[in-house]
């Protein structure tokens, strides 16, 4: 099924613009990570305490929460590639504003513009994957995709980690302007995936198709799967660095366990097809959310950067099997003329996550430390493994709705 009621011609026409798509992801997860995983550091040079942090990257995630679902509309009804556009634009926007304005407020507008730029790149890849993959190869399809992306934010920490340690933050915000010249580009070539010719989805209608959506059968299972694995995710990504550096580690350093981080959800894409295969999507899933709990659960307890590594490892593995695998778990229930505004729901839950997760455990850490913070992230992922455990089914489809 095409994302155009024409599929691209030829297998080999597909498979070139699926290259492209993964290119993109890579090329736009890498820009992000340049300064992503340094943001709670930069915040800190400002004068910003660790609640602060908390909810400036917290607040930073209510733009790209508003515009998730229409990002979705906007890929059904005019094509993945306009969608791309515009997250270059909303990339380009952040840059421009960290370069000019130096204090808090400049930096939380940033972050939103860079979070709603990547809302748009992930949707628009995910719609990208779904329309011109066939159904046999959509979840290795998702993998691959995924596996590009994460190796965008192998190369991004530790690139970024030496900009900022040689040349200073402004030099990071500069290549994250300039790494959107050749995203335009590729971002053009995309347009040869048109939008469904059967779209009833609009930006003024898109909000009418949510419900009908949540209603489908395992829809609710897998936006709870995609909350935790992001609310996990997010705690790590924004206590950690402060960790990180309280137990000495240097910003080069930092860089370089964010990268173990992206590599090891890389080398763990492998095992999507012969995981689900020999566990089902229970199994996998469950699998996935106990090695995020330990990631988190263990942090307090170590000081040194291979154990550290290793320890944000067990989350890039956790990752990298639960979001390809919900990406193809909404596909299977919704449409494919939905299945731009399915990805954008399941965006926006998302960003729900990224919103609370800083916030909550923000406080959490402010009034008992990080390790406190950790701790309640593991507790929560473990008391999740039931709910998991119930709403999805192995090897078919999530029953929850």
């Amino acid at each position: 099924m095409a994302y155009g009621g024409t599929a691209p011609t030829g297998a080999a026409t597909r498979r070139f613009l699926l290259l492209l798509n993964n290119i993109l992801a890579m090329v736009s997860n890498g820009a992000w990570y340049v300064i992503g995983p340094f943001v709670p550091l930069y915040l800190g040079t400002l004068g910003a305490s660790v609640s602060v942090v908390g909810l400036v990257l917290g607040v930073s995630g209510v733009l790209p929460l508003l515009i998730a679902i229409p990002s979705g509309a906007l890929a059904d009804k005019h094509g993945a590639a306009a969608v791309a556009k515009a997250a270059v634009v909303a990339y380009a926007l952040a840059a421009v504003a960290l370069l000019a304005i130096h204090n808090v407020w400049a930096v939380t507008i940033a972050y939103a513009l860079l979070g709603a730029g990547s809302i748009g790149f992930a949707v628009e890849a995910q719609a990208v994957v779904a329309a011109i993959s066939p159904p046999r190869e959509r979840l290795n399809n998702f993998g691959y995709y995924s596996l590009w992306s994460s190796a965008g934010a192998v190369v991004g920490p530790p690139i970024g980690g030496a900009i900022v340690g040689h040349l200073g933050y402004t030099a990071a915000f500069a290549l994250i302007g300039m790494l959107m010249v050749p995203s335009f580009a590729i971002a053009n070539v995309l347009s040869a995936v048109p939008p469904t010719a059967r779209s009833v989805a609009s930006l003024a209608s898109a909000y009418d198709l949510v419900v009908p959506i949540l209603r489908r059968p395992g829809i609710g299972a897998v936006l709870f799967i995609s909350f935790m694995t992001m609310a996990a995710q997010t705690l790590q990504q924004s206590f950690y660095p402060i960790y990180l550096s309280s137990v000495g580690l240097s910003v080069t350093l930092i860089g370089t366990v964010f990268a173990a981080i992206s590599l090891s959800s890389m080398l763990v894409r492998s095992l999507l097809s012969p995981g689900t295969a020999r566990l089902g999507n229970t199994g996998l899933l469950l699998a996935a959310t106990g090695l995020a709990a330990l990631s988190l659960g263990i942090t307090p307890f170590l000081r040194e950067f291979w154990p550290l590594a290793a320890a944000g490892a067990l989350m890039g593995a956790s990752t990298g099997l639960a979001l390809p695998m919900t990406m193809n778990l909404m596909t299977e229930p919704v449409p494919a003329e939905f299945w731009g505004v399915a990805f954008g729901i399941r965006q926006g839950v998302m960003r729900v996550a990224m919103i609370i997760s800083p916030i909550v455990f923000g406080v959490l850490i402010a009034a008992a430390g990080l390790p406190a913070g950790f701790f309640a992230g593991a507790l929560t992922l473990v008391g999740a493994m039931p709910i998991i455990a119930k709403g999805i089914t192995s090897p078919g489809r999530p029953r929850m709705s």
